[in-house]
């Protein structure tokens, strides 16, 4: 009789084994590089998240306030003893231009500063004024670089305070000016009242009175790009684009096809802000008191626009190159109240 073998049992080999085990140590390694890699993305978007939004905070207001910059603008007479033309004129003004326009250290003050008028009502130190919400503001924005606002219990002046060393940085800066202490109207004087609107007057710019206020830290980068109309009503050209930053609504000489932007709004306004973080900022300057040179010869010209911003920000910009992480916010801000038409009537 014939023996019959025993049913063999069915199994892995000790090769089987050991490749599955591989198999399955690498699938465990890649998943925790994949969670890994995610963990420190979503880390580091969270963190620059926060590090920057103080800095959108800013920006957010800037744009929504420059929307609703006026001229109140009104047709007058040149001149009531001597009349020559029936003219587009304001009291207010708008201004954009390099801080070093007004004087200031391009290093200590750099790219752009922003000077208009909104009537927000938000400004005011009395408070039957308060339920005037069309009142009159003016406002202001720069990047200043300089010691931080502190209280001064942290100067350590006497005995009982604390001394605790300025942060010195760079930051974009609020200047605004309750409506009861606006000295534009103040400015009025001569013939008709129209001698202090000469093109390069902007006296009732006081930056010290009262004191600009930080909107936001490590700001390096301000830059206000007013843009020319399409076209304007009662020219038949279309307008050029504009060739420099400067925008001056009392300036009557920088035209586009004969148009004049004396007294008129520009229709659109791009807004340009680099910031940076707190981390880089205290790793690469060190809080020294003399301002970094990051801008200077920038921003100068619209055409150059694109190329300054590589310089800047670019693969092989300053702040790439010093490993300084950063952000840029970008907009264009239409403006309600332009409109744009051939300053003057015969």
């Amino acid at each position: 009789m014939q023996k019959t073998s025993p049913t063999r049992r069915a199994g892995f080999s000790l090769i089987e084994v050991l490749v599955s085990f591989a198999v399955l140590a690498l699938i465990m390694v890649m998943l925790l590089s994949i969670t890994d890699a995610t963990s420190k993305t979503w880390k580091g978007t969270t963190e620059k998240m926060q590090a920057f939004e103080e800095s959108r905070a800013a920006f957010d207001r800037i744009t929504s306030l420059l929307g609703q910059a006026t001229l109140n603008p009104y047709w007058d007479y040149d001149n009531l003893q001597n009349p020559t033309k029936y003219e587009r004129t304001s009291e207010l003004q708008f201004l954009s231009l390099p801080m070093a326009q007004i004087g200031k250290d391009a290093v200590q003050y750099p790219t752009h500063g922003l000077f208009f008028q909104a009537p927000t009502g938000k400004v005011t130190d009395k408070t039957i004024f308060g339920q005037m919400p069309l009142l009159l503001n003016a406002y202001g924005y720069f990047i200043e670089y300089g010691p931080d606002d502190r209280p001064a219990f942290l100067s350590g002046s006497d005995s009982h305070s604390t001394s605790v060393s300025a942060r010195n940085r760079f930051r974009l800066k609020e200047w605004r000016v309750p409506s009861e202490s606006w000295l534009l109207y103040g400015k009025t004087s001569g013939t008709n009242g129209k001698s202090y609107l000469g093109a390069t007057s902007y006296d009732w710019i006081n930056l010290a009175n009262p004191a600009a206020k930080a909107l936001a830290e490590n700001v390096v980068a301000f830059v206000v790009y007013p843009k020319n109309p399409v076209s304007v009503s009662g020219s038949s050209s279309p307008l050029a684009e504009a060739d420099t930053f400067i925008y001056n609504s009392r300036n009557s000489s920088t035209t586009a096809v004969g148009i004049s932007q004396k007294h008129q709004l520009p229709p659109e306004v791009e807004v340009i802000m680099v910031a940076i973080d707190e981390t880089s900022a205290s790793r690469v300057w060190n809080n020294t008191a003399t301002a970094p040179d990051l801008t200077s010869g920038l921003f100068l010209k619209p055409a150059k626009l694109g190329e300054d911003l590589d310089q800047l920000t670019g693969p092989q910009g300053t702040l790439t190159q010093k490993h300084i992480k950063f952000i840029i916010l970008r907009s264009t801000v239409k403006i309600r109240g332009a409109r744009w038409t051939n300053n003057l009537l015969p």
